[in-house]
C-alpha cells in the first residue's frame, strides 16, 4: 500500500496512441480509442443517458431509503444535510448466486495508486484508486465496494481507458450492502495535500490512519454525472480545464501564503497575473482560492502586496448567497454578523490544504 503517485509526476499516465495499442496488445484486451472519450462510464450501465427517470431509478443506486437520487453526488441525503462524495452506480448483471457481477473499467488512462484488498479497513469496502494526468491536472478516480480486484491490477501499473480492472460487489466494513442495492461507489477526486499523514499523526495523535495519503478525508471530488454528460453533449470539444472554470463560484478565500502543496500540484488552476496585478509589487504575498457549491478549489488567483487583515491566515473575501441558502451540506462557512467566517470543519479542512511538512 504505497503512494505511488504523490511523489512526483504520474509517470506515464499520458500515453500516446501507439502506446495504449501496443499495451492493449500486450495485456490481451479489447479496447476503444475513440480520441473524443476523454473518461469512460466504469461500469456497462449507461441508463442515465436516456433522459427518464426510470432510466435514472436503473442508473443511481439508492440508499435504504430507497430514493434513487440519493445515489447521486452532492447534497442528497438526509433531506440535503449530508454531503455524498461520488455517484452509486447500479448494478446490472448477477451471477447464479445472485451476486452482482459488473465488471468495472478504469474511467480514462492512468496509474494505479492504491489498492485496499483488506474491507474491514474502510466504508468503502475493497476498492482502489488510478491517478491521472488529463490538461496538467491531476485527477483521480476511484472504486469502491468491489467483490474481487483483477489479477492484473497491481501497483504502479499503468491501465487504459475502459480496461477491466475489478467486479463490482457488496464490501464494507459493517453489514454488506443489501442485494437488490449492490453497487460500484464511484468518485473523481483531486488530493487535498500529499502530506496527508504528517499531518494526520500531527493534529490527530493517538487514531490510526490505514491508508496513508489515500484516506477519504485526503480526497475531494467533482460530480462524476455532471462531467459525463457534458462530456456527452460536446464530444471532441469537451475539456477537463474548462469543466473547472465553468464551475459556479460558491466562495474565495484568500490564504496568507505564497505557497503550499496544493498549488504545486494543481499549478493549471492558476490564473496569469496581469499587469495590474503585478504594479504593487513584484512577488505573491498570497492566493485567494475559488472554491465550487460543495468546497472544491477550482482557481487560484495570485495576489501581490499584503491584502489580508492583521493577524488572519485565511479570510473569506466573497459568498454567494443563493448558493449558501440552496446547499445545506456544504458546512465549510458559516454566517458571522454581517459576514462569514470558515466553520470549525472548514478551518480544519484548510489546516489540511495549506499544511506544509517543510514549514
Amino acid at each position: 500500500k504505497t503512494a505511488y503517485a504523490l511523489g512526483g509526476r504520474l509517470v506515464g499516465s499520458e500515453m500516446c496512441i501507439r502506446d495504449r495499442i501496443l499495451l492493449c496488445l500486450w495485456l490481451g484486451l479489447v479496447c476503444s480509442f475513440a480520441e473524443d472519450l476523454v473518461f469512460h462510464i466504469p461500469t456497462p450501465n449507461r441508463a442515465m443517458f436516456d433522459g427518464t427517470e426510470e432510466g435514472n431509478k436503473a442508473f443511481f443506486a439508492p440508499t435504504t431509503s430507497g430514493i434513487w437520487q440519493s445515489g447521486r453526488y452532492g447534497c442528497t441525503r438526509t433531506a440535503g444535510w449530508q454531503f455524498h462524495e461520488g455517484i452509486d452506480i447500479l448494478w446490472t448483471q448477477k451471477d447464479r448466486k445472485g451476486e452482482p457481477s459488473d465488471p468495472v473499467f478504469a474511467t480514462a488512462d492512468g496509474v494505479i495508486c492504491y489498492i485496499n484488498d483488506k474491507p474491514g479497513l474502510s466504508n468503502y469496502g475493497r476498492y482502489l484508486i488510478i491517478g491521472h494526468r488529463i490538461e496538467g491536472i491531476e485527477l483521480y478516480s476511484l472504486y469502491a465496494h468491489l467483490s474481487a480486484i483483477d489479477s492484473e491490477v497491481s501497483l504502479g501499473r499503468k491501465v487504459l481507458a475502459g480496461a477491466p480492472i475489478a467486479t463490482m460487489g457488496r464490501s464494507s466494513n459493517a453489514a454488506r450492502i443489501a442485494p437488490y442495492r449492490a453497487h460500484l461507489h464511484f468518485e473523481l477526486a483531486m488530493v487535498i495535500n500529499e502530506h496527508f499523514d504528517d499531518w494526520f499523526q500531527t493534529r490527530k495523535p493517538g487514531q490510526i490512519n490505514d491508508h496513508g495519503p489515500w484516506n477519504g478525508r485526503n480526497l475531494m471530488g467533482l460530480d462524476p454525472e455532471a462531467l459525463f454528460k457534458e462530456q456527452w453533449r460536446l464530444g471532441k470539444a469537451f475539456s477537463l480545464l474548462d469543466h473547472f472554470k465553468h464551475q459556479d463560484i460558491y466562495f474565495k478565500l484568500k490564504v496568507d501564503s505564497p505557497s503550499f502543496p496544493w498549488l504545486k500540484r494543481y499549478a493549471a488552476l492558476i490564473e496569469p497575473a496581469t499587469s495590474d496585478d503585478q504594479s504593487q509589487s513584484a512577488e505573491i504575498s498570497s492566493y485567494e482560492l475559488s472554491f465550487n457549491a460543495f468546497g472544491l478549489p477550482v482557481a487560484a488567483k495570485p495576489l501581490f502586496g499584503k491584502d489580508l487583515e492583521k493577524s488572519k491566515v485565511w479570510e473569506v473575501s466573497y459568498v454567494n448567497e443563493a448558493i449558501h441558502k440552496a446547499f445545506k451540506c456544504s458546512k465549510k462557512i458559516e454566517r458571522k454578523g454581517d459576514g462569514y467566517q470558515l466553520s470549525s470543519a472548514g478551518d480544519e479542512w484548510m489546516d489540511l490544504l495549506t499544511f506544509d511538512v517543510s514549514r
